[in-house]
């Protein structure tokens, strides 16, 4: 029984560097989020009301772009892009409170899984 403990929590710490997404708050109003293959390593943003920078940092050799919509479907602010390994870009996005979505609109990227949130309060 204690081996299967063991195997199970061995297994719970892989499942972290698989860009699975995690929560992270906004530290002075940026944040960072990598694209590890086809998912981003962030699910969602904690931020205050005002602007947010978000630099994207490509991790794999895909295309990917980072868009942010608000709670009615219109987009904020511009789009990101980056694609081979190491390109990164950044962008400035004037955030009220509530809470909006954040995806890549490359074709399929999105249904796999390449979609977060931003709560902003």
């Amino acid at each position: 029984m204690a081996a299967g403990l063991l195997l199970l929590g061995a297994c719970g710490g892989d499942d972290d560097s698989g860009g699975s997404g995690e929560t992270v708050t906004a530290t002075d109003g940026k944040v960072t989020i990598e694209t590890p293959d086809t998912k981003f390593n962030v699910k969602t943003i904690n931020a205050t009301p005002g602007d947010l920078e978000i630099t994207l940092v490509e991790k794999s050799n895909l295309e990917h772009t980072l868009v942010v919509e608000d709670a009615d479907g219109q987009k904020v602010g511009g789009k990101l892009a980056v694609s081979s390994s190491g390109d990164t870009d950044t962008g400035t996005y004037p955030l009220e409170a509530g809470e909006y979505v954040f995806f890549c609109d490359i074709p399929g990227h999105r249904g796999q899984g390449m979609e977060g949130t931003i709560v902003v309060k």
